[in-house]
């Protein structure tokens, strides 16, 4: 016998197989997306105990790259690149050969990226001259982007160079488009010979002037003899007396770097400003503005501006509660407070500075210059070669440290050298 269905009934099953397969569609592409925005945020897949469970993310980038990455004992990955972790502290290791290890302590959050990125110090830095002519008074500019120093004319003549005559000279801390090293400007060459031992070299705070100060010692006290004033940019450099006007010069110029100081300070958090007015010293803004580098002048307490915690923020443990004599780091970007290191164990303020990244410090200790994160971590060690008078200037561009040393055991001036962090 042979049945026929009607013809509406035709139509309904044709409708409930279109609904059933766009329905099943639907279902699909919806489940795809939830799957994927999860894997996005760091859901991951537990074999072990059949579960969908949350992770983190962590980056981990290096100079130079191509470093290995280690996790807690156990070789991952390598740097540039990302690696998902369930929830937890972490002891991260990021390792090369030829350089020192760098290692930390991370504690990662679900759905949360948290990176890391380590400068990796050579062991065996190399040295290059950057002058050659023997020079004195070396002194940075206020952007750490100039030198100016003195040849006098006794290196000028046993140099054995043609070029080199005794003067005034503003060197650059920068390459050309080839990678050779800019040569020195001469600011000021006298014709007769000036007494250069006793001779100082400062800066206006805006780079457009220079003055030369003749000095006297009588009793262990200082006196002004003379003082020039010259102008950077000038092409045909005329000294200008202004010994009689010394005093008013140096007014104006603490005028105008205490206005500059206010503006740059004046972006941290008030409460955080008016703490550091009155309990610090010594106050460096790093080259990006975003963290200061500080001495305590007595104990004080920084107020938490950020509550709670931004999230995947450094894990490193600050310290908030700051104490007479000690240098510290305070992040605004993350109002976090670092402890770096006791004035104690720094003969002088000159021998802690920003390196150019602004993620680390440069610190002189027992005659040894080392390069530490910015929280007060890995602490490494870069030269400790003979090096003079504290001097350590690091390159604008980064990769290099300046110092001031002289290898010929006494004889003649000393010479501006660069330590290659490469």
């Amino acid at each position: 016998m042979i049945l026929f269905y009607p013809y509406y009934d035709i139509i309904t099953i044709q409708m409930i197989r279109r609904i059933t397969s766009t329905v099943l569609a639907v279902f699909i592409v919806a489940t795809l997306a939830i799957i994927v925005i999860a894997y996005g945020r760091g859901f991951r897949l537990n074999f072990n105990n059949k579960t969908f469970t949350s992770t983190g993310i962590l980056s981990a980038s290096s100079y130079p790259d191509k470093a290995s990455v280690w996790i807690d004992g156990q070789l991952k990955s390598a740097t540039s690149t990302s690696l998902s972790l369930s929830p937890g502290w972490y002891n991260v290791k990021i390792t090369k050969e030829g350089y020192q290890s760098w290692e930390q302590k991370i504690h990662i959050q679900g759905e949360i990226m948290s990176q890391v990125d380590a400068l990796l110090i050579p062991t065996n830095p190399s040295l290059r001259a950057l002058t050659i002519t023997g020079i004195m008074h070396p002194t940075l500019s206020p952007s750490g982007t100039k030198v100016a120093y003195i040849i006098s004319p006794r290196e000028a003549t046993i140099s054995g160079s043609l070029k080199a005559k005794s003067g005034i000279y503003i060197f650059e801390l920068r390459t050309d488009a080839l990678g050779n090293v800019i040569d020195p400007k001469p600011l000021y060459q006298p014709i007769t010979n000036l007494d250069w031992q006793n001779a100082r070299l400062s800066w206006s705070p805006d780079e457009k002037n220079i003055l030369l100060t003749f000095i006297k010692v009588v009793r262990t006290k200082e006196q002004i003899i003379q003082v020039y004033l010259f102008e950077t940019d000038a092409s045909q450099n005329v000294p200008v007396d202004v010994t009689n006007r010394y005093e008013a010069v140096l007014k104006d110029w603490q005028d105008l770097a205490k206005i500059k100081e206010t503006t740059k300070f004046s972006t941290l958090p008030e409460s955080i400003y008016n703490t550091l007015s009155t309990s610090a010293g010594n106050l460096k803004m790093s080259p990006d503005d975003s963290k200061i580098l500080y001495l305590a002048t007595s104990s004080a307490t920084l107020s938490s501006v950020i509550s709670p915690p931004l999230i995947g923020s450094n894990s490193t443990e600050e310290k908030r509660s700051i104490q007479n004599g000690n240098y510290y780091i305070y992040d605004k970007k993350e109002d976090k407070n670092y402890l770096i290191a006791s004035q104690k164990s720094l003969s002088q303020p000159i021998t802690i500075t920003w390196y150019t990244d602004s993620k680390h410090i440069v610190i002189v200790e027992n005659a040894t210059i080392y390069i530490i994160d910015y929280d007060g971590s890995n602490k490494h060690g870069v030269y400790s070669g003979p090096f003079l008078n504290n001097t350590v200037y690091p390159w604008p561009g980064g990769n290099k440290l300046v110092i001031l040393t002289n290898f010929n055991h006494g004889e003649g001036s000393p010479n501006l050298y660069q330590i290659d962090l490469r």
